[in-house]
This record gives C-alpha cells, structure tokens and sequence, in this order.
C-alpha cells in the first residue's frame, strides 16, 4: 500500500511539472515604474519585456486609470536633433528582452487625471497581439527631469 501511495506521488509530481513547462508564460515584465512629473505634465514609464517564448510578441497598447490615455512613444535622433513620435507597437523577438527607457522607447501617460507623487502606485493593464493581457503595478518614483 505505502508503495503504490509513493508510486502515485511520483507520477502526480511529474505530470505536475510537466505541465508547468507546457503552459509556463512566455511574456515577463519587470522593472516598472513611473517617473513622478512636473505639475500638469504627463508622466513616463519604464519597463523591461521579456519575452521567454519562440515567436515574436508585440505590445500593442497600454492602459491605466490614472490617465486618459497611455501612448507607446520613441525617441529617435533625427537631422541633429532628439524627436519624440507615437508608435503603433513594439516588437519583441523570441529569447529576446526589450527596455522601455529613457531616451528611448518608453510609454507615456498623457492628461492624468490627478497628480502623481512619489510612493504611489500606478496599475497598468499591457495588451499584445497574441491576446494576452497583464496588469503590473509601477511605483512612481523621482528620477529628476529627462527627455522622457
């Protein structure tokens, strides 16, 4: 009888691990945070995706009840001078990570709608093409003044 118990936990523990790996989430972020803004001002956001899987994902949005609307920005160098544009989405190849960043690909929070300070916290729900959709929580924090 101990036998056929122990027998039985193995084959749940391996069948368990299994699909573990079967189903494990091929998009991980990390990093998140919010640069605290001036008065009246949008607010920036950083993240690094990881992107686990063996196809390409691509973020293609991003919400958040603090503010009206959340863009996909990046800043390119162009004719000697730094410019800011809205991007429909980011791509992140398979195996590969991508950093949303200052100076570079980042999201915008435009007109929000009250006050981001240092120590709060802001929801924000990420949607890829494939359909999948997480929430992550982002601390603002104050990072002094920057080109986003």
């Amino acid at each position: 009888m101990v036998q056929l118990c122990v027998y039985v936990l193995c084959i749940a523990l391996l069948s368990a691990g299994c699909a573990e790996q079967e189903i494990g989430d091929p998009i991980a972020v990390r990093d998140a945070w919010i640069r605290e803004p001036p008065p009246r001002s949008p607010a920036a956001g950083y993240l690094v995706i990881e992107n686990r899987g063996g196809d390409s994902v691509e973020l293609l949005a991003a919400e958040t009840q603090a503010a009206e609307r959340t863009e996909i920005h990046i800043m390119e160098h162009s004719n000697g001078r730094m410019t800011m544009r809205k991007a429909d989405s980011v791509s992140v190849p398979a195996g590969e990570e991508i950093e949303l960043k200052s100076g570079g690909t980042h999201l915008m929070l435009m007109q929000l709608r009250q006050p981001l300070k240092a120590g709060d916290e802001v929801e924000l729900q990420l949607s890829f093409a494939d359909g999948t959709q997480l929430k992550i929580m982002a601390p603002v924090r104050k990072g002094g003044y920057a080109s986003h």
